[in-house]
């Protein structure tokens, strides 16, 4: 998708962080965008900035843990802008702690925020695309949904899920018009720590090697994403460097970084 003027844009989790940032970059660039969230002030907030840049945007409110409130959502939006040409799964939930420590109900949480939500998400949307012989879908995670990080398990287990769903949906629709990007960035600066009670001292000590990027970052990438169709973007540098090693060898990667001692956490 070269040009994303004109192009109706969805985006979960838009209320704030990356996603508020990726809106806001979608309706600069000349996109009709249709933010999704459950906080109503954070959505007129993302709306009233796009259209004080000259865009077009309407919120739609809707908690993303429910399937068939999502999926009645999409299809309003349809109803009001015409087909989803661009649809960017962002929301998501999780925290860092051992699985010993994890409880039931935050074990079960982020089956439904990334993963749930992505794949009702992108099934409701498809048909349009394939009908129209265009689109483009985006898929956030971040690196726990390429490395499997300890401490994370349940965030980590579903982020491999959101990489499974974009690397299947890219075999499944890049011949036929439709373009699938996996987004991976580093740590970004958000309030997703606060958010969800995530414990920062239980992830490995990974982190402090790599940069804290800002959300506008993340909202610049993905759109270059799009216009220029890729199959994955990681980013930093030295982050996309780190996963590409890894991918050719998983083994002595994990065995170095034990040696290190940085998949350890923080936290005692």
């Amino acid at each position: 998708m070269k040009d994303v003027q004109g192009k109706v844009g969805v985006v979960t989790g838009a209320s704030s962080g990356i996603g508020r940032a990726i809106a806001i970059r979608l309706g600069i660039a000349g996109c009709k965008v249709a933010p999704i969230a459950r906080g109503k002030a954070g959505l007129n907030e993302v709306v009233k900035t796009i259209r004080k840049e000259g865009g077009t945007a309407e919120g739609f409110p809707c908690d993303l843990n429910d399937n068939a409130k999502l999926k009645e959502t999409l299809k309003a939006i349809e109803s009001k802008f015409g087909t989803i040409d661009i649809l960017v799964n962002n929301v998501g939930v999780g925290t860092f702690k051992p699985i010993d420590r994890t409880s039931y109900e935050e074990v079960l949480a982020p089956i439904q925020l990334p993963f749930g939500a992505a794949l009702v998400a992108s099934h409701t949307v498809i048909p349009g695309m394939l009908n129209q012989g265009s689109g483009h879908i985006v898929n956030l995670i971040s690196p726990a949904g390429i490395l499997p990080l300890p401490n994370m398990v349940p965030y980590t287990a579903t982020r491999f899920a959101i990489t499974g769903l974009s690397h299947a949906l890219h075999e499944e629709l890049s011949r036929k018009g439709i373009g699938v990007t996996l987004v991976c960035p580093c740590q970004v600066n958000t309030g997703y720590l606060k958010n969800n009670d995530a414990d920062m001292g239980w992830y490995p000590k990974l982190s402090q090697v790599l940069p804290v990027l800002e959300p506008e970052v993340v909202g610049e990438k993905v759109l270059e994403a799009i216009v220029k169709n890729k199959k994955d973007m990681f980013f930093p540098p030295i982050l996309n460097a780190s996963i590409r090693f890894y991918q050719k060898f998983p083994e002595f990667s994990f065995w170095f970084l034990r040696f290190l001692g940085i998949l350890q956490p923080t936290n005692k």
